[in-house]
């Protein structure tokens, strides 16, 4: 339909007498036509389509006009046309650019939700095994403990290996004085609780907040000897609004009567305190404080801040603060890359085709020689203000560049006659589009607007003020309307590309976050059940068959067989604790089988972090192979940033073990230093591999 009328009207017009049509007015005909082409036709029908319609009015202006005017009138057409021929490739590459760039983002993205959802599953999984199977585990070594008390315990600790890593964190939100209420005492004390009435938090907050708690009742019962403990639960910083999806902040203390500990004894290894309390309430977005004084008992205190209310689309609010020309530039920089080479393909063709026409009628009328300066500083101006387009505009450049340009259109009549707007020697009027049309885009929609309204507005004063231009007021108005609409058009022709070009822009961007959001989530998932599986299978061979006949009540407790049986799986749990995916099958045995032996076993590390495992399973199996028995290991572990140092003490010393030692860590690779000394007390092994 555009092409149709970019043909048929100007015919029309050559047959009616193209002189009495203004050159402006000929060029709405077909304007449409080279923009739509630009627009949505391929490459050889956008140039044929480009050359016809030139060509048709070309050959309607010619008679009337002769070949220089209608030459000189397609000028807005062919420089439309150019724009669009360069533009148009332009955002197919960067189009491509983006969705390489985007596929790229989203494997990174996935790549660290896995590695985030291994090492979250890993430490969630190390407090299961200290709060649920150790406990567990000791409980059935320990004489006395009531059957009933065991079972639960037994059934609880298989309970928990089953649901992780299924329960989903942060699923929801759940009334977190239901698990306070639920607080089983220590045994042989007295226990209150306090709570409100309601105090509703994330699902996954009240898992971490309930763990903890039970975690500084376990000690109260093995470590305080305390009669009482006093549990309450009060909310902090306003009211509890579940329908909010944030919760309430709290505040839980968790207090007894006990002997009390000095607060510097709390290793950084500590498994109960340390990780299942402290780092637990870290990684939930709260935090725990732990103050005790010998022979005044303790306090644990869990606090926890619902985080800030985030907006619900922060992009399309921080577009709607002055004037969205940050919001704005992000939001094309996400759907074309660098804005200035599509803002030049747009602007350069205009800016060299106006000064062809400044300076052809320049040299037609006399005395217009100070409007080619001002054109040149125009020019200069938007091309600067182009250079500066990707790192952003300042209101004050653009506020001087808009007057400069205003004052320069206005003040051209100073020289030009007013019936100059009936053809292209009004030509200052269209000088500025490009500028205006590079500030629409990148600034302020308002701010060129502004300024294109102050120019049209100077130049319908100077006409009803002026001499008369034509011989009627409807014939003036047909006269200043074609030259108002020449900048116009292209000002908001820019408008909406800009715009089209930003919400695409925006919509894009956000759809990749969300979407490289599910990809890591559901990488993260998958990373935290197959770790499971891997821990699981390592230890439930022997550990989950013994508590689950406990917890059935298919066997006594206090059989003897049975109470070694969980000795010997609760030291393979602390070991577990302490060097994670670390003890395989034939290590684990070798230490099950130093401890029947009566051999003391120690094991610390002052990190529960994924340690390479091949240095210390070296050193475990090399110690407990070579040699008699030995009556003591003890190995210590210490990770600090690129290296794992190791140290192990045999207790008593053996000649042919540290030659063993020497030997085995002697072909551990240029990436290992270690010590070995020996004596009739003891072989001691210092050791250390450095990070690939």
């Amino acid at each position: 339909m555009a092409v149709g009328l970019a043909l048929v009207g100007p015919a029309v017009l050559a047959a009616e007498g193209t002189s009495r049509v203004v050159i402006g007015q000929r060029c709405l005909l077909t304007t449409p036509a080279v923009l739509l082409a630009a627009a949505v036709l391929p490459g050889r029908a956008r140039r044929w389509t480009y050359a016809v319609v030139i060509g048709a009015q070309v050959v309607t202006c010619w008679p009337a006009d002769g070949p220089a005017g209608a030459v000189e009138g397609v000028w807005p057409l062919v420089a439309t046309a150019v724009a669009g021929d360069v533009l148009a490739p332009l955002m197919r590459g960067a189009g491509d650019r983006a969705d390489r760039a985007r596929e790229r983002v989203r494997a990174v993205r996935a790549a660290a939700g896995r590695e985030a959802g291994r090492r979250e599953a890993h430490r969630n999984f190390q407090g299961v095994l200290h709060d649920e199977v150790s406990t567990a585990l000791q409980a059935i070594t320990l004489p006395g403990v009531p059957l009933l008390r065991l079972r639960e315990a037994a059934a609880g600790a298989v309970a928990a290996l089953a649901a992780y890593p299924v329960r989903p964190a942060g699923a929801g939100m759940v009334d977190l004085t239901a698990p306070v209420r639920g607080l089983r005492p220590p045994a042989g004390t007295e226990l209150t609780v306090e709570t409100p009435d309601a105090l509703h938090v994330p699902a996954h907050v009240a898992e971490a907040v309930a763990g903890a708690a039970r975690e500084a009742l376990r000690n109260v019962e093995e470590h305080a000897g305390a009669r009482t403990v006093r549990v309450r639960l009060h909310s902090v910083g306003g009211q509890d609004r579940p329908d909010t999806g944030r919760g309430a902040g709290f505040r839980l203390s968790v207090t007894d009567d006990g002997t009390g500990f000095s607060a510097g004894e709390i290793a950084p290894s500590s498994v109960g305190l340390q990780r299942s309390v402290i780092r637990r309430m870290d990684e939930a977005g709260g935090r725990a404080d732990i103050r005790s004084t010998p022979g005044r008992g303790t306090t644990v205190r869990l606090e926890w801040h619902p985080p800030a209310a985030a907006p619900a689309d922060a992009e399309e609010l921080a577009g709607a603060r002055d004037g969205t020309a940050e919001a704005t530039l992000a939001r094309m920089r996400a759907a074309v890359g660098d804005v200035r080479r599509p803002l030049a393909a747009v602007c350069l063709p205009f800016l060299s085709a106006m000064g062809i026409v400044a300076v052809i009628h320049a040299s037609r009328s006399p005395g217009t020689g100070p409007l080619l300066v001002w054109y040149a500083l125009l020019a200069g101006l938007t091309v600067a203000l182009l250079r500066r387009a990707d790192a952003g505009i300042s209101r004050y450049a653009a506020g001087a560049a808009c007057c400069f340009a205003v004052s320069g259109v206005l003040g051209s009549f100073l020289f030009l006659p007013l019936s100059a707007l009936k053809d292209f020697d009004s030509w200052p009027v269209g000088a500025v589009t490009p500028l205006l049309t590079l500030l629409v885009i990148v600034r302020p929609a308002w701010e060129a607007l502004t300024a294109l309204a102050l120019e049209q507005a100077g130049i319908v004063v100077l006409v009803a003020t002026g001499p008369p231009i034509a011989s009627s007021p409807g014939a003036t108005v047909a006269v200043v309307l074609p030259a108002l609409f020449a900048p116009a058009l292209g000002v908001l022709t820019g408008l909406v590309i800009g715009r089209t070009i930003a919400h695409l822009g925006g919509v894009t961007a956000r759809a990749e976050s969300a979407r490289s959001a599910l990809l890591a989530t559901e990488a993260a998932r998958r990373a935290r059940e197959e770790l499971h599986r891997e821990r699981l299978a390592l230890l439930g061979e022997e550990i989950l068959p013994l508590l689950t006949e406990v917890g059935s009540g298919r066997c006594a407790p206090d059989d003897p067989g049975i109470r070694n049986r969980a000795r010997l799986l609760s030291g393979a749990v602390r070991d577990e604790l302490q060097l994670p995916g670390v003890l395989d099958r034939t290590v684990r045995d070798l230490l099950a089988s130093a401890r029947r032996a009566g051999c003391t076993v120690a094991i610390q590390s002052d990190s529960d972090d994924l340690h390479p495992p091949a240095l210390l399973r070296l050193l475990l199996s090399t110690a407990l192979t070579s040699g008699p028995a030995p009556r003591e290991i003890i190995l210590t572990v210490n990770a600090v940033t690129g290296t794992l140092r190791a140290s192990l003490v045999v207790l008593p010393g053996d000649r042919q073990r540290a030659r063993a030692l020497e030997d085995a860590l002697s072909a551990g690779g240029a990436r290992t230093d270690a010590d070995v000394l020996n004596s009739d007390t003891s072989t001691y092994v210092e050791a250390a591999v450095r990070a690939p």
